[in-house]
Protein backbone atom coordinates (compact mmCIF):
# COMPACT_ATOMS: atom_id res chain seq x y z
CA UNK A 1 0.00 0.00 0.00
CA UNK A 2 1.01 3.91 -0.61
CA UNK A 3 0.59 6.26 1.59
CA UNK A 4 1.02 9.94 0.70
CA UNK A 5 3.05 12.38 2.37
CA UNK A 6 -0.33 14.46 3.10
CA UNK A 7 -1.66 11.20 5.09
CA UNK A 8 0.77 10.85 7.53
CA UNK A 9 0.54 12.85 10.72
CA UNK A 10 2.84 13.62 13.62
CA UNK A 11 1.03 12.12 16.97
CA UNK A 12 2.21 13.76 20.43
CA UNK A 13 2.25 11.60 23.11
CA UNK A 14 2.12 13.00 26.37
CA UNK A 15 3.06 10.40 29.36
CA UNK A 16 2.08 10.96 32.75
CA UNK A 17 4.34 11.70 35.24
CA UNK A 18 4.13 10.17 38.97
CA UNK A 19 4.44 12.31 41.43
CA UNK A 20 3.49 12.80 45.65
CA UNK A 21 4.11 14.21 48.91
CA UNK A 22 3.65 13.88 52.22
CA UNK A 23 3.14 15.94 55.34
CA UNK A 24 5.73 16.70 57.96
CA UNK A 25 3.21 15.24 60.50
CA UNK A 26 2.39 12.09 58.13
CA UNK A 27 6.18 11.32 58.58
CA UNK A 28 6.48 11.73 62.17
CA UNK A 29 3.48 9.38 62.57
CA UNK A 30 5.10 6.50 60.20
CA UNK A 31 8.53 7.27 62.07
CA UNK A 32 6.16 6.34 65.58
CA UNK A 33 4.22 4.13 64.31
CA UNK A 34 7.57 2.21 62.62
CA UNK A 35 9.14 2.51 66.47
CA UNK A 36 6.10 1.04 68.17
CA UNK A 37 6.01 -1.92 65.44
CA UNK A 38 9.98 -2.18 66.28
CA UNK A 39 9.41 -2.04 70.08
CA UNK A 40 6.77 -4.50 70.01
CA UNK A 41 9.03 -7.19 67.83
CA UNK A 42 12.71 -6.25 70.22
CA UNK A 43 9.70 -7.22 73.18
CA UNK A 44 9.14 -10.53 71.24
CA UNK A 45 12.64 -11.29 70.75
CA UNK A 46 13.74 -10.79 74.50
CA UNK A 47 11.01 -13.18 75.53
CA UNK A 48 12.41 -15.21 73.26
CA UNK A 49 16.00 -14.59 74.79
CA UNK A 50 14.76 -15.23 77.55
CA UNK A 51 13.36 -18.47 76.85
CA UNK A 52 16.52 -19.66 74.87
CA UNK A 53 18.58 -18.51 77.99
CA UNK A 54 16.95 -21.20 79.81
CA UNK A 55 17.63 -24.07 77.26
CA UNK A 56 20.83 -23.01 76.98
CA UNK A 57 22.00 -22.92 80.43
CA UNK A 58 20.46 -26.34 80.86
CA UNK A 59 22.37 -27.83 77.67
CA UNK A 60 25.18 -26.35 79.47
CA UNK A 61 25.03 -28.45 82.70
CA UNK A 62 23.75 -31.19 80.43
CA UNK A 63 27.45 -30.86 78.53
CA UNK A 64 29.53 -30.49 81.97
CA UNK A 65 27.57 -33.44 83.48
CA UNK A 66 28.49 -35.51 80.65
CA UNK A 67 32.14 -35.42 81.50
CA UNK A 68 31.07 -38.40 84.35
CA UNK A 69 33.62 -40.39 85.65
CA UNK A 70 33.84 -43.11 83.29
CA UNK A 71 36.27 -45.85 84.64
CA UNK A 72 33.61 -45.76 88.23
CA UNK A 73 30.43 -46.01 85.19
CA UNK A 74 31.92 -49.15 83.28
CA UNK A 75 32.78 -51.35 86.70
CA UNK A 76 30.09 -49.55 88.81
CA UNK A 77 27.56 -48.41 87.04
CA UNK A 78 27.00 -44.87 88.31
CA UNK A 79 27.41 -41.68 87.53
CA UNK A 80 29.92 -39.18 89.14
CA UNK A 81 31.29 -35.77 87.74
CA UNK A 82 34.58 -35.30 89.28
CA UNK A 83 34.46 -31.70 90.06
CA UNK A 84 38.73 -32.11 90.73
CA UNK A 85 39.50 -32.81 87.49
CA UNK A 86 41.74 -35.75 88.31
CA UNK A 87 43.54 -33.09 91.36
CA UNK A 88 41.71 -34.64 93.91
CA UNK A 89 40.12 -31.57 95.21
CA UNK A 90 36.91 -29.98 94.04
CA UNK A 91 37.83 -27.07 91.55
CA UNK A 92 34.81 -24.88 91.82
CA UNK A 93 36.67 -22.70 89.45
CA UNK A 94 37.51 -25.03 86.96
CA UNK A 95 33.46 -26.26 86.64
CA UNK A 96 32.89 -22.18 86.58
CA UNK A 97 34.77 -22.00 83.41
CA UNK A 98 33.41 -25.19 81.95
CA UNK A 99 29.95 -23.72 82.48
CA UNK A 100 30.77 -20.66 80.89
CA UNK A 101 32.82 -22.26 77.81
CA UNK A 102 29.72 -24.54 76.86
CA UNK A 103 27.78 -21.85 77.38
CA UNK A 104 28.92 -19.65 75.13
CA UNK A 105 29.79 -21.87 72.18
CA UNK A 106 26.22 -22.97 72.63
CA UNK A 107 24.91 -19.39 72.23
CA UNK A 108 27.09 -18.06 69.47
CA UNK A 109 28.73 -20.88 67.72
CA UNK A 110 32.08 -21.12 65.32
CA UNK A 111 30.38 -20.34 61.48
CA UNK A 112 32.63 -19.83 58.86
CA UNK A 113 32.08 -16.46 57.81
CA UNK A 114 31.28 -16.99 54.42
CA UNK A 115 28.32 -19.12 55.54
CA UNK A 116 26.98 -16.76 58.34
CA UNK A 117 25.72 -13.35 58.65
CA UNK A 118 24.98 -11.53 62.44
CA UNK A 119 21.78 -10.76 61.11
CA UNK A 120 20.47 -14.26 60.33
CA UNK A 121 20.31 -15.15 63.68
CA UNK A 122 17.83 -12.57 66.21
CA UNK A 123 18.92 -14.97 69.48
CA UNK A 124 22.70 -14.13 69.29
CA UNK A 125 24.01 -13.27 73.31
CA UNK A 126 27.43 -13.92 75.32
CA UNK A 127 28.08 -15.17 78.66
CA UNK A 128 29.34 -12.50 80.71
CA UNK A 129 29.51 -14.84 83.62
CA UNK A 130 28.77 -18.35 85.10
CA UNK A 131 29.60 -19.94 88.14
CA UNK A 132 28.36 -22.30 91.10
CA UNK A 133 26.26 -21.60 93.59
CA UNK A 134 25.54 -24.73 95.36
CA UNK A 135 26.36 -28.08 94.91
CA UNK A 136 26.13 -31.57 96.34
CA UNK A 137 29.02 -34.31 96.74
CA UNK A 138 28.66 -37.94 96.66
CA UNK A 139 30.36 -37.91 100.69
CA UNK A 140 27.72 -35.46 101.99
CA UNK A 141 25.33 -36.24 104.84
CA UNK A 142 27.03 -39.77 105.96
CA UNK A 143 27.10 -40.16 101.85
CA UNK A 144 23.11 -40.93 101.55
CA UNK A 145 23.59 -39.25 97.94
CA UNK A 146 25.85 -41.59 97.02
CA UNK A 147 23.51 -44.32 98.13
CA UNK A 148 20.81 -43.72 96.76
CA UNK A 149 22.54 -43.08 93.06
CA UNK A 150 23.88 -46.92 93.90
CA UNK A 151 20.33 -48.01 94.63
CA UNK A 152 18.91 -46.26 92.05
CA UNK A 153 21.56 -48.15 89.38
CA UNK A 154 20.34 -51.38 90.35
CA UNK A 155 16.52 -51.02 90.81
CA UNK A 156 15.30 -51.61 87.41
CA UNK A 157 15.95 -55.41 88.04
CA UNK A 158 13.68 -56.01 91.06
CA UNK A 159 10.07 -55.82 91.29
CA UNK A 160 8.15 -55.09 94.89
CA UNK A 161 7.63 -58.43 95.38
CA UNK A 162 11.25 -59.34 95.20
CA UNK A 163 12.30 -56.56 96.96
CA UNK A 164 9.69 -57.77 100.02
CA UNK A 165 11.34 -61.13 99.81
CA UNK A 166 14.67 -59.68 100.40
CA UNK A 167 13.70 -57.50 103.27
CA UNK A 168 12.13 -59.92 104.76
CA UNK A 169 15.51 -62.22 104.51
CA UNK A 170 18.03 -59.74 105.87
CA UNK A 171 15.84 -58.34 108.60
CA UNK A 172 15.67 -61.96 110.01
CA UNK A 173 19.26 -61.11 111.33
CA UNK A 174 17.93 -58.80 113.68
CA UNK A 175 16.43 -61.04 115.98
CA UNK A 176 19.02 -63.84 115.64
CA UNK A 177 21.87 -61.73 117.01
CA UNK A 178 19.09 -61.16 120.45
CA UNK A 179 19.59 -64.75 120.50
CA UNK A 180 23.06 -65.31 120.04
CA UNK A 181 23.28 -62.62 123.17
CA UNK A 182 20.81 -64.64 125.08
CA UNK A 183 23.37 -67.86 124.40
CA UNK A 184 26.05 -66.73 125.16
CA UNK A 185 24.71 -65.08 128.36
CA UNK A 186 22.95 -68.60 129.32
CA UNK A 187 26.78 -70.14 128.69
CA UNK A 188 28.47 -67.54 131.06
CA UNK A 189 25.65 -67.56 133.44
CA UNK A 190 25.53 -71.57 133.58
CA UNK A 191 29.57 -71.66 134.36
CA UNK A 192 29.35 -68.64 136.45
CA UNK A 193 27.36 -71.06 138.62
CA UNK A 194 29.89 -74.23 138.43
CA UNK A 195 33.08 -72.26 139.14
CA UNK A 196 30.78 -70.61 142.58
CA UNK A 197 30.07 -74.47 143.04
CA UNK A 198 33.67 -75.50 142.91
CA UNK A 199 35.34 -72.61 144.59
CA UNK A 200 32.30 -73.71 147.56
CA UNK A 201 34.01 -77.60 147.93
CA UNK A 202 37.38 -75.89 147.86
CA UNK A 203 36.62 -73.68 151.11
CA UNK A 204 34.81 -76.27 152.37
CA UNK A 205 37.93 -78.94 151.52
CA UNK A 206 40.51 -76.47 153.30
CA UNK A 207 38.11 -76.42 156.23
CA UNK A 208 37.24 -79.39 156.90
CA UNK A 209 39.01 -81.21 160.16
CA UNK A 210 38.79 -84.55 158.92
CA UNK A 211 42.81 -85.28 158.27
CA UNK A 212 41.81 -87.51 154.94
CA UNK A 213 40.72 -85.58 152.00
CA UNK A 214 37.07 -86.17 150.19
CA UNK A 215 37.46 -87.65 146.82
CA UNK A 216 35.54 -85.15 143.98
CA UNK A 217 32.49 -87.01 143.32
CA UNK A 218 33.37 -88.63 139.55
CA UNK A 219 31.48 -86.73 136.43
CA UNK A 220 30.37 -89.55 134.35
CA UNK A 221 29.54 -87.20 131.48
CA UNK A 222 32.18 -84.47 129.93
CA UNK A 223 30.97 -80.85 130.39
CA UNK A 224 30.66 -79.31 126.39
CA UNK A 225 30.81 -75.99 128.06
CA UNK A 226 34.61 -76.25 129.11
CA UNK A 227 35.24 -78.01 125.86
CA UNK A 228 33.45 -75.25 123.62
CA UNK A 229 35.12 -72.42 126.10
CA UNK A 230 39.07 -73.74 124.69
CA UNK A 231 37.83 -73.80 121.44
CA UNK A 232 36.67 -70.13 121.58
CA UNK A 233 39.67 -68.60 122.89
CA UNK A 234 41.84 -70.68 119.62
CA UNK A 235 42.63 -68.77 116.30
CA UNK A 236 38.77 -69.16 114.74
CA UNK A 237 40.36 -69.07 111.08
CA UNK A 238 42.33 -72.41 111.86
CA UNK A 239 39.48 -73.66 113.05
CA UNK A 240 36.60 -73.18 110.00
CA UNK A 241 38.66 -72.65 107.16
CA UNK A 242 38.66 -75.45 104.80
CA UNK A 243 41.99 -77.90 104.79
CA UNK A 244 44.53 -76.56 102.29
CA UNK A 245 42.76 -72.88 102.21
CA UNK A 246 45.16 -69.68 101.61
CA UNK A 247 43.93 -66.58 102.57
CA UNK A 248 44.99 -63.89 100.90
CA UNK A 249 47.60 -61.61 102.40
CA UNK A 250 46.80 -58.32 100.73
CA UNK A 251 46.66 -54.94 102.61
CA UNK A 252 46.26 -51.13 102.44
CA UNK A 253 49.22 -49.41 102.89
CA UNK A 254 49.79 -45.49 103.14
CA UNK A 255 46.26 -44.16 102.90
CA UNK A 256 43.68 -42.27 104.51
CA UNK A 257 40.43 -43.36 104.68
CA UNK A 258 36.65 -41.33 104.24
CA UNK A 259 36.07 -42.39 108.02
CA UNK A 260 39.35 -40.85 108.95
CA UNK A 261 39.74 -37.48 107.15
CA UNK A 262 38.63 -34.47 106.84
CA UNK A 263 35.89 -34.21 103.89
CA UNK A 264 34.99 -31.30 101.51
CA UNK A 265 30.92 -30.46 102.42
CA UNK A 266 28.69 -29.08 99.57
CA UNK A 267 25.74 -26.63 100.33
CA UNK A 268 23.17 -27.93 99.21
CA UNK A 269 19.86 -30.36 101.21
CA UNK A 270 19.09 -33.44 101.35
CA UNK A 271 15.88 -35.49 102.07
CA UNK A 272 17.55 -38.63 103.75
CA UNK A 273 14.85 -41.83 102.72
CA UNK A 274 14.15 -43.59 105.68
CA UNK A 275 12.34 -46.18 103.20
CA UNK A 276 13.89 -49.45 103.62
CA UNK A 277 13.63 -50.99 99.84
CA UNK A 278 16.59 -48.19 99.16
CA UNK A 279 19.18 -50.10 101.81
CA UNK A 280 17.72 -53.62 100.11
CA UNK A 281 18.65 -51.91 96.80
CA UNK A 282 21.64 -50.92 97.87
CA UNK A 283 22.37 -54.16 99.45
CA UNK A 284 22.10 -55.94 96.28
CA UNK A 285 24.78 -53.36 94.48
CA UNK A 286 27.41 -54.13 97.30
CA UNK A 287 26.70 -57.84 96.39
CA UNK A 288 27.07 -57.01 92.45
CA UNK A 289 29.84 -55.13 92.44
CA UNK A 290 31.87 -56.61 95.07
CA UNK A 291 34.11 -59.50 95.35
CA UNK A 292 34.03 -61.71 98.65
CA UNK A 293 35.91 -64.44 100.02
CA UNK A 294 33.79 -67.45 98.05
CA UNK A 295 33.42 -65.25 94.86
CA UNK A 296 34.52 -66.91 91.66
CA UNK A 297 36.69 -63.80 91.01
CA UNK A 298 38.44 -61.99 93.37
CA UNK A 299 39.14 -57.80 93.92
CA UNK A 300 41.85 -57.86 91.45
CA UNK A 301 42.98 -55.14 93.58
CA UNK A 302 44.24 -53.16 96.72
CA UNK A 303 41.95 -56.12 98.77
CA UNK A 304 40.71 -59.11 97.49
CA UNK A 305 37.96 -59.57 100.43
CA UNK A 306 35.57 -56.35 99.34
CA UNK A 307 32.22 -57.13 100.92
CA UNK A 308 34.29 -58.30 103.91
CA UNK A 309 36.11 -54.83 104.07
CA UNK A 310 32.60 -53.06 103.74
CA UNK A 311 31.65 -55.17 106.84
CA UNK A 312 34.72 -54.86 108.97
CA UNK A 313 36.87 -51.96 107.56
CA UNK A 314 40.03 -53.32 108.95
CA UNK A 315 43.65 -53.19 106.81
CA UNK A 316 43.95 -56.40 105.68
CA UNK A 317 41.97 -59.22 104.13
CA UNK A 318 42.97 -61.70 106.76
CA UNK A 319 41.55 -58.93 109.42
CA UNK A 320 38.64 -58.64 107.33
CA UNK A 321 38.06 -62.16 107.00
CA UNK A 322 38.42 -63.25 110.66
CA UNK A 323 35.95 -60.56 112.03
CA UNK A 324 33.39 -61.67 109.27
CA UNK A 325 33.41 -65.10 110.55
CA UNK A 326 32.84 -64.33 114.25
CA UNK A 327 30.09 -62.20 113.57
CA UNK A 328 29.21 -65.31 111.03
CA UNK A 329 29.83 -67.23 113.98
CA UNK A 330 27.35 -65.71 116.40
CA UNK A 331 24.71 -65.24 113.80
CA UNK A 332 24.43 -69.03 113.31
CA UNK A 333 24.52 -69.54 116.99
CA UNK A 334 21.65 -67.35 117.76
CA UNK A 335 19.72 -69.28 114.87
CA UNK A 336 20.79 -72.81 116.35
CA UNK A 337 19.80 -71.59 119.91
CA UNK A 338 16.79 -70.47 118.98
CA UNK A 339 16.25 -74.24 117.21
CA UNK A 340 17.33 -76.06 120.32
CA UNK A 341 14.64 -74.18 122.45
CA UNK A 342 12.01 -75.84 120.14
CA UNK A 343 13.50 -79.59 119.90
CA UNK A 344 12.17 -81.11 123.24
CA UNK A 345 14.64 -84.54 122.40
CA UNK A 346 17.30 -82.40 122.68
CA UNK A 347 16.81 -80.48 125.54
CA UNK A 348 15.85 -83.52 127.62
CA UNK A 349 19.40 -84.55 126.79
CA UNK A 350 20.71 -81.60 127.78
CA UNK A 351 18.96 -81.61 130.74
CA UNK A 352 20.10 -85.05 131.72
CA UNK A 353 23.49 -83.64 131.11
CA UNK A 354 23.58 -80.84 133.13
CA UNK A 355 21.53 -82.87 136.33
CA UNK A 356 24.49 -85.00 136.34
CA UNK A 357 27.09 -81.90 136.14
CA UNK A 358 25.08 -80.04 138.89
CA UNK A 359 24.70 -82.89 141.11
CA UNK A 360 28.92 -83.52 140.91
CA UNK A 361 29.07 -79.92 142.41
CA UNK A 362 26.01 -80.33 144.88
CA UNK A 363 23.64 -77.53 143.05
CA UNK A 364 21.05 -79.66 142.35
CA UNK A 365 18.54 -76.82 141.92
CA UNK A 366 20.63 -74.90 139.45
CA UNK A 367 20.35 -78.11 136.51
CA UNK A 368 17.74 -75.76 134.07
CA UNK A 369 20.14 -73.09 134.32
CA UNK A 370 23.18 -75.20 133.13
CA UNK A 371 21.45 -76.75 130.73
CA UNK A 372 20.37 -73.74 128.92
CA UNK A 373 24.58 -73.12 128.90
CA UNK A 374 24.72 -76.70 127.73
CA UNK A 375 22.43 -75.95 124.93
CA UNK A 376 24.06 -73.09 124.05
CA UNK A 377 27.56 -74.59 123.86
CA UNK A 378 26.04 -76.94 121.43
CA UNK A 379 24.59 -74.68 119.48
CA UNK A 380 28.24 -72.46 119.22
CA UNK A 381 29.44 -75.98 118.26
CA UNK A 382 26.83 -76.92 115.42
CA UNK A 383 27.79 -73.02 114.40
CA UNK A 384 31.39 -74.36 113.86
CA UNK A 385 30.06 -76.93 111.19
CA UNK A 386 28.05 -74.34 109.70
CA UNK A 387 30.71 -71.84 108.88
CA UNK A 388 32.86 -74.55 107.51
CA UNK A 389 29.96 -75.34 105.28
CA UNK A 390 29.58 -71.97 104.15
CA UNK A 391 33.51 -71.08 103.71
CA UNK A 392 33.68 -74.15 101.24
CA UNK A 393 30.67 -72.80 99.19
CA UNK A 394 27.61 -74.92 100.45
CA UNK A 395 24.60 -73.87 101.67
CA UNK A 396 22.54 -73.25 105.18
CA UNK A 397 19.05 -73.09 106.18
CA UNK A 398 18.51 -70.16 108.22
CA UNK A 399 16.02 -72.31 110.44
CA UNK A 400 17.54 -76.08 111.04
CA UNK A 401 14.73 -78.92 111.19
CA UNK A 402 15.82 -82.46 113.23
CA UNK A 403 17.10 -83.74 110.10
CA UNK A 404 19.09 -80.94 109.10
CA UNK A 405 21.25 -80.91 112.33
CA UNK A 406 24.55 -82.59 112.66
CA UNK A 407 26.27 -82.27 115.87
CA UNK A 408 25.50 -84.44 118.74
CA UNK A 409 26.05 -83.65 122.23
CA UNK A 410 28.67 -86.54 123.07
CA UNK A 411 32.48 -85.91 121.96
CA UNK A 412 31.90 -82.10 120.52
CA UNK A 413 35.70 -81.96 121.17
CA UNK A 414 36.14 -84.70 118.53
CA UNK A 415 34.03 -82.51 116.04
CA UNK A 416 35.38 -79.48 116.73
CA UNK A 417 38.96 -80.61 116.62
CA UNK A 418 38.64 -82.18 113.15
CA UNK A 419 37.35 -81.49 109.76
CA UNK A 420 33.59 -82.55 109.75
CA UNK A 421 31.32 -79.69 108.65
CA UNK A 422 27.13 -79.26 109.33
CA UNK A 423 24.99 -81.24 106.35
CA UNK A 424 24.55 -79.49 103.00
CA UNK A 425 20.82 -77.87 102.60
CA UNK A 426 20.43 -77.43 98.65
CA UNK A 427 17.80 -74.72 99.50
CA UNK A 428 19.80 -72.99 101.92
CA UNK A 429 21.58 -69.90 102.01
CA UNK A 430 25.21 -69.66 100.70
CA UNK A 431 28.11 -67.41 102.15
CA UNK A 432 27.54 -64.28 100.44
CA UNK A 433 23.67 -64.63 101.79
CA UNK A 434 25.42 -64.69 105.06
CA UNK A 435 27.32 -61.70 104.28
CA UNK A 436 24.18 -59.92 103.60
CA UNK A 437 22.73 -60.19 106.97
CA UNK A 438 25.91 -58.83 108.59
CA UNK A 439 25.82 -55.99 106.44
CA UNK A 440 22.14 -55.26 107.08
CA UNK A 441 23.03 -54.70 110.21
CA UNK A 442 25.08 -52.07 110.18
CA UNK A 443 24.91 -48.29 110.56
CA UNK A 444 24.81 -46.53 106.93
CA UNK A 445 27.33 -44.34 107.07
CA UNK A 446 29.97 -46.93 107.63
CA UNK A 447 28.90 -48.82 104.94
CA UNK A 448 28.63 -45.45 102.65
CA UNK A 449 31.88 -44.72 103.20
CA UNK A 450 33.57 -48.09 102.99
CA UNK A 451 32.32 -48.62 99.95
CA UNK A 452 33.74 -45.52 98.43
CA UNK A 453 36.98 -45.86 99.82
CA UNK A 454 37.31 -49.09 97.44
CA UNK A 455 35.93 -47.20 94.82
CA UNK A 456 38.94 -44.59 95.16
CA UNK A 457 41.31 -47.42 95.37
CA UNK A 458 39.76 -48.82 92.07
CA UNK A 459 40.55 -45.51 90.11
CA UNK A 460 44.21 -45.71 91.77
CA UNK A 461 44.58 -49.10 89.71
CA UNK A 462 43.05 -47.24 86.59
CA UNK A 463 45.31 -44.33 87.16
CA UNK A 464 43.28 -42.07 88.37
CA UNK A 465 42.81 -39.79 91.43
CA UNK A 466 39.70 -40.08 92.60
CA UNK A 467 38.54 -38.46 95.80
CA UNK A 468 35.01 -38.99 96.53
CA UNK A 469 34.80 -36.05 98.48
CA UNK A 470 34.70 -34.07 94.71
CA UNK A 471 32.54 -36.46 93.36
CA UNK A 472 29.72 -34.07 93.10
CA UNK A 473 26.12 -35.25 92.16
CA UNK A 474 23.71 -31.85 91.92
CA UNK A 475 24.72 -28.24 90.39
CA UNK A 476 23.03 -24.89 91.03
CA UNK A 477 24.78 -22.12 88.82
CA UNK A 478 23.93 -18.89 87.76
CA UNK A 479 24.69 -17.37 84.60
CA UNK A 480 24.66 -14.06 82.90
CA UNK A 481 23.75 -13.15 79.28
CA UNK A 482 24.29 -10.14 77.52
CA UNK A 483 22.98 -9.38 73.93
CA UNK A 484 22.79 -6.41 71.69
CA UNK A 485 19.69 -4.38 71.19
CA UNK A 486 18.76 -5.55 67.38
CA UNK A 487 15.28 -3.95 66.70
CA UNK A 488 16.30 -0.71 68.32
CA UNK A 489 19.18 0.02 66.57
CA UNK A 490 16.57 0.77 62.72
CA UNK A 491 15.49 4.00 64.74
CA UNK A 492 17.65 6.43 65.11
CA UNK A 493 17.04 7.47 68.64
CA UNK A 494 20.26 7.78 70.61
CA UNK A 495 19.13 7.21 73.63
CA UNK A 496 18.04 4.00 72.72
CA UNK A 497 20.70 2.88 69.76
CA UNK A 498 23.50 1.35 72.35
CA UNK A 499 21.33 -0.47 74.54
CA UNK A 500 22.21 -4.26 75.78
CA UNK A 501 19.82 -6.84 77.86
CA UNK A 502 21.44 -8.36 80.83
CA UNK A 503 19.43 -12.09 81.66
CA UNK A 504 20.49 -13.51 84.75
CA UNK A 505 19.60 -17.35 84.52
CA UNK A 506 19.74 -19.38 87.66
CA UNK A 507 19.49 -23.59 87.21
CA UNK A 508 19.64 -26.63 89.39
CA UNK A 509 20.91 -29.45 87.90
CA UNK A 510 21.48 -33.49 89.21
CA UNK A 511 21.48 -36.66 88.05
CA UNK A 512 18.88 -37.50 90.24
CA UNK A 513 16.63 -35.69 87.77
Amino acid sequence: MIFSRQSIRKVKVFRKTAGGSITVFASLSLLLVASFLLVLLEAARVKGLEAYVSMQSINAMESVFSEYERELFDRYGIFLLDGGYGSGTLQISQINGRLQAMAQQNTRPFVPSMEWKPTQNFYQMDVTDASVSGYLLATDHDGAPFRAMAAASVKARFGASMLQTLYNGLSSSEHAMEDANQSRSALDAAQENIRAAREKQAEEAEGSEDTEPQEAVAISVENPMDIVKAFQEADILTLVLPSGCVVSTKEIRGRQMLEDRTLLQGNEDWQTSADWSESVLFQKFLQEHFSCFTSDRSGGGTLDYELEYIHAGKSSDRENLKSVVLQLLLLREGANYLYLQTDAAKQQEAYSVATAIAASFGIAPAAPLIAQGILAAWAYAESILDVRTLLSGGRISWMKTSSGWTSSLSGIGGLLSGNMRAKEQPNGECYQDYLQKLLWLHGKRSLNYRTMDLMEMYGEQCGRTIRMDAMVLTLRADFIYESEALFFKIVNIESLSGDRWELPESVLYSYFL
